[in-house]
């Protein structure tokens, strides 16, 4: 145990102090030289006698003095850990809506397949706040963080890759806008769930740089390597700029870059079962509780020069006067603001007022203690610059700190060394050993990962020499098929051939036949004529047959009915259809919402090296 003082700029007062009472000392002392010039008979009628009680009050008054000063300058001997985090679990849910997504290579397609991940998820979901965000160009919120996972649950049918206002595919503006959203709700961490077809070369930069310590991101691949058209809603197919139908294919080589570049993030392929959310809540659960451990259990000293104080109350009793006790209360009122407080404050007592009140990145450049300083920049995030501070203590709290912050930096490896290093110089630190275990839990887990990765890597390509294999065997079917066809199409060209011959022979016998035909029909015609002349002589000589004639065709006229009726329901049936053309679209709410918070966010550039 070691006397460390808090204030010890305090102590300069023992210098006024110790003057103070010299010279308090030499006036008394000058009153006994009177003895020397005046008889001793007449010194007690000339000068005030000082009791034996007065004599020792002085000594009393100065060890006062020197103990108020030292209770002043905070006396600790004490240590003890301070909380950093605090835990919040939070689940941030990032669905692609790019076009792509409407691709066909999973049934019904990799839209649906997805909103099926996200309901699982959410049925899992228990306690904690869980958030939904669409993006494709852009990112827009559906659900901020809520508790009410039914109501997610409910708007997960209206979602469509084709309401997003602007097309493309930017995964970092998601995180980033879900990062902000998590923020503004007062959480500091949480798990970003991402759920997309493949992201681009580029985005692994972006992705790198808009990730935040205290945030995992697990990302859920869907698609196949073979890839599937994209249908467009009474369009076609999507085409790119050469008018070629688009193809999109799964490539996960961005997203292992991305995993093996960072170390807070991982990945799944799509599977049938709820193995690969699992895993990767389970990833970032794990390295939210070694975030929640290794908060830096930073050593603080305690001020215990309160104990002091009654040390003081015995003194305060032997220098009792009457009514002199009555004006303790009156200190009572005495109050100095707080800005007055400032300039008889150190650097580093400033920044520890600064951290209480949560301006964690002032403090770190208010310290002039590295270990504060490092405490801060800590709790600050800022961990590259925690493990600057903790290397210049060459201690086993040092070292640490230090595993602490080169955990949370990323640097697992590194960070098993620091523990080491602490153990080395005090055996006794139970802590160490704990987080180093957990950090080497945490470091073969990767192991293990990449190890699954690499043997998935190899399934895959057997899948691949598999599925070449398959195609070659498609490839010679295929020429059967089309050697076969050619036959086919020899034997039809014969046949036609003599489906010619056939024709032209019965075209002749037609030919004959009409001509034949033709002949009756003049022979029919004259005998007509004939008939005819015959009849209009009779009719000349029966002029009443036309009037009779005229009576009968009126009489077999009927009034036609009246077309109002028909033609009501015909408009009733007419109307009917048309309302039943309607569309009915719950998504079209979500699309001007999303419209509308594209129009009043900052526009994203556009070289974008896909569309959709």
């Amino acid at each position: 145990m070691t006397l460390q003082l808090l204030r010890p700029e305090w102590l300069l007062l023992l210098v006024p102090l110790v003057l103070v009472w010299w010279l308090w000392r030499q006036r008394r002392a000058s009153a006994g030289q009177w003895q020397q010039v005046v008889d001793a008979e007449l010194l007690p009628f000339l000068l005030e006698q000082q009791a034996p009680q007065q004599r020792g009050r002085s000594v009393w008054l100065l060890l006062i003095g020197l103990v108020a000063i030292l209770a002043l300058a905070g006396p600790a001997w004490d240590k003890r850990p301070s909380a950093v985090a605090e835990r919040q679990d939070a689940v941030l849910i990032l669905l692609d809506q790019s076009l792509s997504m409407a691709a066909t290579d999973l049934a019904p397609n990799r839209h649906q397949r997805a909103l099926l991940k996200v309901t699982d998820l959410l049925r899992s979901r228990e306690d904690g706040q869980t958030a939904l965000i669409t993006y494709a160009g852009s990112a827009h919120t559906v659900t901020p963080l809520t508790d009410d996972i039914s109501t997610i649950e409910n708007l997960l049918p209206s979602l469509s890759p084709f309401i997003m206002p602007q097309p493309g595919s930017r995964p970092d503006v998601a995180i980033e806008h879900a990062q902000q959203l998590a923020q503004g709700a007062g959480v500091r961490s949480g798990r970003l769930v991402l759920l997309a077809d493949g992201i681009q070369p580029r985005d692994v930069e972006r992705i790198s740089a808009a990730l935040q310590p205290g945030f995992s991101l697990g990302i859920i691949a869907l698609g196949t390597k073979e890839g599937a058209p994209v249908p467009l809603p009474n369009q076609g197919f999507l085409r790119d700029g050469s008018d070629q139908i688009v193809l999109p294919q799964l490539d996960t080589g961005a997203i292992e870059q991305l995993a093996s570049a960072n170390s807070w993030v991982d990945w799944q392929p799509m599977s049938l079962t709820d193995d690969d959310w699992q895993r990767l809540l389970e990833a970032g659960e794990r390295q939210q509780q070694l975030a929640e451990q290794q908060a830096g259990e930073f050593d603080q000293w305690y001020d215990q020069g309160y104990w002091l104080i009654w040390l003081l109350l015995p003194a305060a009793l032997l220098l009792f006067r009457q009514g002199a006790l009555l004006c303790v209360p009156l200190l009572l009122l005495i109050h100095s603001p707080d800005g007055q407080a400032g300039p008889w404050q150190t650097a580093d007592q400033q920044a520890q007022a600064l951290l209480e009140s949560g301006d964690a990145e002032q403090a770190a450049d208010t310290f002039e203690r590295p270990d504060w300083r490092g405490y801060a920049h800590y709790q600050a995030g800022q961990y590259q610059q925690a493990i600057d501070d903790f290397s210049q203590q060459n201690n086993a709290h040092g070292h640490y700190n230090r595993g602490n912050a080169l955990a949370m930096n990323g640097d697992l490896q590194a960070a098993i060394d620091a523990y080491d290093r602490a153990l080395e110089l005090n055996p006794e630190l139970s802590a160490a050993e704990t987080n180093r275990q957990r950090v080497q839990d945490l470091l073969e887990q990767q192991q293990q990962q990449q190890q699954q990765q690499q043997q998935q890597q190899q399934q895959q390509q057997q899948q691949q020499q598999q599925q070449q294999q398959q195609q070659q065997q498609q490839q010679q079917q295929q020429q059967q098929q089309q050697q076969q066809q050619q036959q086919q199409q020899q034997q039809q060209q014969q046949q036609q051939q003599q489906q010619q011959q056939q024709q032209q022979q019965q075209q002749q016998q037609q030919q004959q036949q009409q001509q034949q035909q033709q002949q009756q029909q003049q022979q029919q015609q004259q005998q007509q004529q004939q008939q005819q002349q015959q009849q209009q002589q009779q009719q000349q000589q029966q002029p009443e047959s036309s009037t009779e004639q005229e009576a009968e065709s009126s009489e077999t006229a009927t009034p036609e009915d009246e077309p109002l009726s028909h033609l009501s329901e015909e408009e009733r049936a007419a109307l009917q259809q048309w309302l039943n053309r309607v569309p009915d679209d719950p998504g079209n709410l979500l699309q001007r919402k999303f419209l509308y918070q594209y129009r009043q966010q900052q526009p994203t550039p556009s070289d974008e090296e896909v569309l959709w």
